[in-house]
């Protein structure tokens, strides 16, 4: 009979919970759901590396030679390690980037892999999509091409479609080859990453120009066992130093940690979410079960002890949250496809793959979040005592507040425990997540509480009085002195110190509205903070994610539209460049026009020691090498570099004929790279063809926006760059050209006439590639932060709905001395804008704060970012708005109940 009692009493009061039940179940949902989806797009990058390790590499050793590719004689050394038994097999493959056409910007190439189809792939073979059971062997000839169905989808191509592929290599130039699609691979095994990649024959490849393009940038090597492959990789390492080597087992062991820790974060950012939501379904059980004081009472009148409402209680708890952990994982299913589109945005390929375990944890975590933060609310309902409630007596037993210190202690034990299992039983992690975030919200929550007590204070005098002015006199003190630095904020806070001066000329009704509204801001103290707690994080992740991506995209194409004195950049060699030099002046609209050389290069030593020992490893340090071997020359008797140097000094005249460089400040310690590059260290570079070897100085270091405006980022005299081309293939020529905007397409024309095989684009897209990379990480980012920011809504209009709850008797009565349904509805609005404005300006503050940090830290005030205006003003407005829409729809049949039935009901 009990148990029966249990369930339908714990059915029917979440029924009649109506409104409140609702909110309580979205509040825990939004959690629930953020927490599922980050995992499922955890599980789904894990997924991805859950084949062999083998696929991943290609087979049991993989050589990165981009930095410093091998040459065609170079393929001897492995033809006599497979001669010797110490690996099986291998292949070559040349590396470069397509392009449907050489007049396209760095955001629409593609990666292109020259393979020799009778040797690749070594291990796993691809699976065809179309045509079906199809191999490469017999697709890739005749200047056909395979591509993966990312390729085909991103560009729109279809099987059987002809069109031109212009192929750039590292030396900056490339060909124009006619190809038609063949086939078509899936995502998946050895192509899992491959992302958007086309494959060409070696044959058809090296056939357009075999002296240019016969780089192989990756040897991909299968090994009788580990004890060979050990001794591939120390006789690779010795014969190529220059090149990136790696077992199979080590590239997979650094992917699965980049996982592990991307998986981490995504875990970290949802337990947060789900943090804000266990606040809101505490909230709600508190005022759900406060107003059940008489029906409680009278269950232990009736022979009910504190254990059987515990169950009672939590059985509703329970079922809460099961209710909002089902339905919290089924949106979850939506949410994390789309975050699976964001990180495929990023350049990570990702199977949609769904894990049945996480679905049902997802159903336990909510269960388990709603009792864990339900449990303080619980635990004071059951200890009310029922002579209290007949007499009316509500003070508080101080054996109450020792009671409510220690659940508070076992809520925090609790929920650290969760989130140990949720991050996969860290136990260190976990409870530096939940103790250091605790500690986070209760200094904030001491500063919030500071502030809402000291908003309930404000005077609102009926005429001028001289607290109220000293008030003003100090908000416009403090704006001016904030103008110079954070303007925005000034303007806000001196408009806010200005409205103390018209609020004693505003009509009495006014006035009574607003101090009604000052004081409910305090009387609830704890809810309001909370309330702003959640608007504060949603609102400061976004602010953090929308003001450093605007502003550094903002910053960097300012900087290439405003100082580069050329908006065109055309890469040639060979006759090309000497057809382009004769006709130069024929280019409609041409204004100025500069000519360097440029040559990639081989960094052999830095400061005498090998180069290799000082970068970084795997892929990273293959392009740190890149970029370092780039080297742009001048011709210092006719013009100088023009970059803004920030140590050391310039390159001039005198430096003609010597070994002089300078770097961008990428590679020194204010950089990425990783280098600690600074004038007066030496760089040894060799041509690509080792004929030729050089030792530089730097003499000066230009900042990293400068480096977006010359294909090399190392500087140097022309001759420099001479000695270190490689012998009989010519010298590549950059042609800087400045066209009025509107001629652009036109001049495009007649370069790609003048010069077939050139490379030509906008210089203002230069950064273009790394823009894009970083729009596509804060729309990740951002995602992630509007799961905070809706759970914190929710919360609003929870907390709304519970005021409106508590202050029935105070409508009713509102009403009955005349205030109308508006006026309570304007008072109610007044009192949330108040609360996100203020939970907005410090979110905002804070983040336009941390955009300003983030700029120093990690570019050494060479890039100074700040947020822009507009963005500010929508961050502390729309919050504002947010909260007042969300205020309105919750309080309006509230606010229009009639005071008969409230006092009737009271």
């Amino acid at each position: 009979m009990k148990a029966t009692l249990y369930l339908q009493y714990t059915s029917r009061s979440l029924r009649r919970g109506g409104q409140r039940t609702l909110l309580a179940i979205c509040c825990l949902t939004v959690g629930v759901m953020a927490i599922v989806s980050l995992q499922l797009v955890g599980y789904m990058l894990q997924n991805s590396l859950a084949g062999s390790a083998r696929l991943a590499t290609g087979g049991d050793l993989a050589i990165n030679a981009q930095g410093a590719p091998l040459r065609q004689q170079d393929l001897a050394f492995f033809d006599q390690l497979e001669r010797q038994g110490t690996i099986s097999d291998y292949t070559a493959i040349i590396g470069a980037s397509g392009a449907f056409s050489n007049m396209t910007s760095a955001t629409q190439t593609f990666p292109v892999e020259a393979v020799n189809s009778s040797t690749f792939p070594l291990v796993g073979a691809p699976d065809f999509v179309a045509p079906p059971s199809a191999t490469l062997a017999s697709l890739l000839s005749g200047q056909r091409v395979v591509v993966t169905q990312q390729f085909l989808t991103l560009y729109q191509r279809q099987v059987g479609q002809s069109f031109p592929l212009y192929l750039k290599t590292l030396t900056g130039t490339g060909e124009t080859l006619q190809v038609t699609i063949a086939g078509v691979i899936a995502n998946s095994g050895a192509f899992a990453q491959a992302g958007n990649l086309m494959l060409i024959s070696q044959a058809d490849y090296l056939a357009a120009a075999p002296a240019r393009l016969a780089y192989y940038t990756q040897i991909n090597i299968t090994t009788p066992d580990q004890a060979h492959s050990d001794q591939a990789l120390k006789a690779i390492t010795a014969r190529f130093p220059q090149t990136s080597t790696q077992t199979a087992s080590d590239l997979f062991r650094g992917q699965q940690a980049t996982i592990d820790a991307i998986s981490q974060f995504l875990k970290i950012a949802g337990l947060i979410a789900l943090l804000i939501g266990g606040v809101g379904i505490a909230n709600t059980m508190q005022v759900l079960l406060s107003r059940r004081r008489t029906e409680i009472a009278m269950l232990k009148t009736a022979g009910y002890q504190r254990q059987d409402l515990y169950t009672l209680f939590g059985l509703e708890a329970g079922l809460l949250g099961l209710i909002s952990g089902i339905a919290g994982t089924l949106s979850a299913l939506g949410l994390s496809f789309l975050v699976r589109q964001l990180l495929q945005r990023f350049g990570t390929s990702v199977p949609f793959v769904i894990d049945g375990r996480l679905l049902l944890g997802g159903a336990l975590i909510g269960c388990a979040t709603a009792l864990i933060f339900g449990l303080l609310p619980i635990a004071q309902a059951a200890s009310i005592r029922p002579l209290q409630v007949l007499r009316e007596i509500s003070e508080r037993h101080p054996s109450d507040h020792i009671m409510t210190f220690l659940l508070s202690i076992l809520l925090s034990i609790l929920f650290c425990m969760l989130t140990t299992v949720v991050l996969s039983n860290n136990l260190i992690l976990g409870i530096l997540v939940t103790y250091g975030t605790f500690a986070f919200l209760l200094v904030l929550s001491g500063i919030f509480s500071l502030l809402v007590l000291a908003m309930s204070k404000l005077p609102v005098p009926e005429g001028l009085h001289p607290v109220q002015l000293l008030l003003v006199l100090i908000g416009v003190a403090l704006s001016l002195l904030l103008f110079r630095t954070l303007p925005v904020f000034s303007a806000f806070l001196l408009l806010l110190s200005l409205l103390g001066l018209v609020i004693p000329w505003l009509p009495r009704r006014w006035k009574v509205t607003i101090k009604m509204a000052l004081r409910n801001i305090g009387r609830r103290r704890t809810r309001t903070v909370a309330t702003m707690l959640a608007l504060f994080i949603g609102v400061a992740g976004v602010g953090l994610d929308i003001g450093m991506g605007q502003d550094l995209q903002a910053r960097v194409t300012a900087v290439l539209n405003q100082q580069q004195p050329y908006n065109l950049v055309v890469t040639t060699n060979g006759s090309d460049r000497a057809m382009l030099a004769a006709h130069l002046q024929s280019i409609k609209g041409l204004s100025a026009s500069r000519l360097d050389l440029f040559a990639q290069t081989l960094p052999l030593l830095i400061n005498g020691r090998p180069a290799r020992m000082q970068m970084p490893g795997g892929d990273y340090g293959q392009q740190v090498s890149i970029m370092l071997g780039g080297i742009e020359g001048f011709d210092l008797t006719r013009y100088r570099p023009t970059p803004t140097i920030i140590a050391g000094r310039n390159l001039n005249a005198s430096d003609r004929g010597t070994n002089h460089i300078l770097i961008s400040a990428i590679m020194t310690r204010v950089g990425w790279a990783g280098l600690h590059l600074k004038p007066g260290d030496s760089v040894t570079f060799a041509s690509l063809d080792d004929k030729s070897v050089r030792t530089a100085t730097i003499v000066g270091v230009f900042s990293i926006p400068d480096s977006y405006q010359t294909l090399g980022k190392v500087l140097a005299p022309d001759s420099l760059v001479t000695a270190l081309s490689p012998a009989g293939e010519g010298q590549t020529a950059i042609f800087y050209l400045q066209v009025p905007s509107s001629q652009v397409a036109t001049a495009l024309k007649q370069v790609e006439r003048l010069a077939p095989s050139a490379s030509a684009q906008n210089l203002t897209d230069g950064a273009a590639s790394f823009l894009q990379q970083v729009r596509s990480f804060t729309d990740l980012l951002l995602a992630i932060s509007l799961l905070s920011l809706l759970a914190g809504v929710i919360i609003v209009a929870n907390s709304v709905a519970l005021a409106m709850l508590e202050r029935q008797r105070e409508v009713g009565i509102l009403k009955t001395v005349g205030y109308t349904a508006r006026g309570i509805l304007g008072q109610i609005v007044l009192e949330n804008a108040l609360v996100g404005g203020v939970g907005a300006f410090c979110a905002t503050l804070l983040a336009a704060s941390g955009v300003v940090a983030f700029s120093k830290v990690f570019f050494n005030n060479n890039l100074i970012l700040s947020m822009e205006p507009a963005v500010t003003i929508a961050l502390i407005v729309g919050p504002v708005l947010l909260a007042c829409a969300t205020a309105t729809l919750v309080a309006w049949r509230a606010a229009r109940v009639r005071p008969l039935i409230v006092l009737r009901y009271e």
